[in-house]
């Protein structure tokens, strides 16, 4: 009896030094909320891998003189500090340092007080690391951000070195001016079989992507959506489209009986209250605060075909909560 507690006590005493020894410096470099003092910010700021978007309603403060406070992960810092004044006129530029010293991640940070245009071109693409992402251009020759697709994630699989093997990139292949958006389904190799995961389709959504959440919960690393302060009466566009096969499941088996693989192409206005703040991929057709969608009912193999997605299917009542487009 007196050996056997002894030893407990031993175990015991050698868990007690082992809880004390210094912890290990965090690796961790992100901006994990941000915040604008006053209430002039439409909807939270959305954070992106590599972004952070304020929409502000127009004309309610200096976009001059701004000061957007930042969390980070713990230990983190921030160059120039949260709460430091600048002018957004135009995106400005934060880099977060993590609290080992050895890791830093840079952040675009963008105010917008306009509302969503209302026409998207494809024209304009940034990179991002290694692959691309477009943005609108509207008035007064400012860079508007809204788009997102699953690049990020992708990019997790090391599968892509280059844009243009990335589900999503441009093209030149367009039905008028420089450039078309293109969307295409890629392997994801090892480390995506490995999760069950065998296939990532191209897609492009205005909204936000989480990377940290696509491995763990796809689904809702899509967030779908920004304010949207107009009544659409029709979405109308030029796609191509060719089918990439019979569908297969997430363990890459074909699909019995089998499936054609197709395309989605679709416009969803929502509104958000207190217990929705934005759509995901499991819930953006489904929700029951969608007020209105459009989608493209034929999707099978077509080049350059226009696309009218004209009487919207359910009536657009616009109240003052904020109403969102996807």
């Amino acid at each position: 009896m007196k050996i056997r507690l002894l030893l407990t006590l031993l175990g015991a005493a050698a868990l007690t030094v082992s809880c004390i020894k210094d912890e290990p410096l965090n690796a961790e470099a992100d901006i994990i909320e941000c915040t604008v003092p006053g209430d002039i910010v439409k909807t939270d700021p959305k954070i992106a891998d590599n972004t952070v978007m304020i929409l502000i309603v127009p004309g309610s403060t200096d976009v001059t003189r701004m000061a957007p406070e930042f969390k980070l992960t713990p230990g983190a810092v921030i160059e120039p500090a949260s709460g430091t004044v600048r002018d957004f006129t135009t995106p400005k530029l934060y880099k977060v340092t993590s609290q080992d010293g050895r890791w830093n991640k840079s952040y675009l940070v963008s105010v917008i007080e306009t509302d969503l245009p209302t026409l998207f071109s494809f024209e304009d693409w940034k990179e991002i690391g290694k692959y691309e992402q477009p943005y609108e251009i509207i008035a007064g020759g400012v860079a508007q951000e809204i788009w997102s697709s699953g690049n990020a994630g992708y990019a997790l699989t090391g599968g892509a070195s280059v844009p243009s093997k990335f589900p999503t990139c441009s093209t030149p292949i367009a039905h008028g001016g420089r450039l078309a958006a293109k969307l295409e389904t890629k392997s994801t190799g090892t480390f995506g079989s490995a999760l069950n995961m065998p296939i990532a389709a191209g897609n492009l959504f205005i909204g936000t992507f989480d990377s940290m959440l696509a491995t763990k919960n796809p689904m809702e690393a899509t967030r779908f959506g920004l304010p949207f302060g107009k009544k659409p009466l029709r979405l109308k566009g030029y796609y191509s489209y060719v089918s990439a096969g019979n569908v297969t499941d997430k363990y890459n088996n074909l699909v019995i009986p089998e499936q054609r693989d197709s395309c989605q192409i679709y416009a969803v206005l929502y509104e958000t209250d207190d217990n929705v703040e934005c759509l995901f991929g499991d819930n953006v057709l489904t929700s029951p605060n969608i007020v209105a969608k459009a989608v493209v009912p034929d999707r099978s193999s077509r080049r350059w075909e226009p696309t009218f997605l004209s009487t919207w299917n359910s009536p657009i009542l616009l109240s003052s909560s904020s109403t969102r487009k996807k």
